[in-house]
């Protein structure tokens, strides 16, 4: 018969293996997403220093593009940190589609988005 502590360490061993192996599609593709998005952003930074209006406007797509492959999957995990990524990516879609780009508010934006994507 086992212990008190060896039952114990058991099942908590085996609880935290079950709790592991839950939602790791699921955080998994949050985490592809969002190194995803980071890279179109540091793309999109140097076209924005670049003055690269076409470019930029095809980042801030490719931006939205990413983040619809698991903004559901956030929200529903998360609704503050969705409406966190949301604000600036809004600010980034509107804003490569302004010309002359305005680098400052793009820039800004950008960073906002990578700090959160970070978090």
């Amino acid at each position: 018969m086992l212990s008190n502590k060896k039952l114990v360490a058991t099942m908590a061993l085996a609880l935290s293996l079950t709790l592991s192996a839950c939602g790791t599609k699921e955080d998994s593709a949050i985490k592809d997403g969002s190194d995803d998005m980071i890279k179109t952003i540091t793309e999109l930074k140097t076209q924005v220093a670049d003055s690269d209006e076409t470019k930029a406007k095809e980042s801030g797509e490719a931006l939205e593009e990413s983040w619809e492959k698991f903004e559901d999957s956030v929200k529903d995990k998360d609704a503050d940190l969705y409406e966190k990524v949301e604000t600036p990516l809004h600010i980034i879609e509107a804003g490569v589609k302004v010309s002359p780009l305005d680098a400052d508010t793009l820039n800004k934006a950008a960073d906002d988005l990578t700090n959160v994507l970070n978090d």
